[in-house]
């Protein structure tokens, strides 16, 4: 079962969406900068439906947001909704609460990071670039392929996992790779904004390997070539 219909559902769909055992969550708000509340009780609403329809499965997961480790990030809105929404989830009794990081794919939304950068370097739109500020990009079908191999082990269950690239890139690796891939320069105006928050992923590094997902050299330039390439 799959709620929700967009970047992170449309990856799980092949595998879930007749699976009527294990219940991916894959709704609720999209934006990280909204403060909009009626926003977040819409989504504790259809969370708590969906909690109750799936109460007896064998699996519940819910993906939360690598923020909540961030200094920058962590008293905002939509960090304290999302770890509202994890105390929810816990009450499940056969929870996997997933924490992501930026997630890369063909998404229409323009408040991700990675369509905020293409559009705007694709327009020649000036923007601010944080000199001091990280982000983590992971594919979303590296995200999909992850999760599978962890549903499929009985024990994984009823825990909290970061899913995440072990490398964090500085803000300005990220433009610079987008715009080898658009072929124009961006227009920004450099702020002394921005942090270096690490993400702890050892426990889940055995189920990357296992489930063949690679990072490391060149993984940045390939996922962004991947979606924001020629035939984007």
């Amino acid at each position: 079962m799959i709620i929700g219909s967009g970047l992170l559902a449309q990856a799980f769909s092949p595998a879930f969406a007749q699976r009527e055992d294990v219940c991916v969550y894959a709704a609720g708000v999209s934006n990280s900068s909204c403060t909009i509340s009626h926003e977040f009780a819409r989504e504790r609403e259809r969370l708590l439906k969906a909690l109750g329809t799936a109460h007896a499965g064998d699996a519940f997961v819910y993906f939360s947001t690598c923020s909540i480790a961030d200094p920058e990030a962590k008293d905002s809105p939509y960090v304290r909704h999302k770890l509202a929404m994890e105390q929810l989830v816990a009450a499940h009794p056969r929870h996997l609460i997933l924490r992501l990081p930026q997630v890369a794919g063909r998404t229409p939304n323009p408040h991700t990071l990675l369509n905020y950068l293409y559009a705007h370097i694709s327009r020649s739109e000036m923007f601010q670039l944080w000199r001091n500020a990280y982000r983590n990009i992971i594919d979303v079908d590296d995200v999909a392929a992850i999760t599978c191999h962890l549903l499929a082990d009985p024990a994984a269950r009823n825990i909290t996992l970061n899913i995440a690239n072990p490398d964090s890139y500085p803000m300005t690796a990220i433009v610079s790779a987008m715009e080898n891939i658009i072929g124009k320069q961006a227009v920004y105006e450099i702020v002394e904004r921005g942090s270096h928050y690490p993400i702890n992923i050892r426990e889940i590094l055995p189920v990357m390997e296992a489930a063949g997902v690679k990072f490391g050299n060149g993984y940045l330039d390939r996922v962004i070539g991947k979606y924001y390439g020629k035939s984007h």
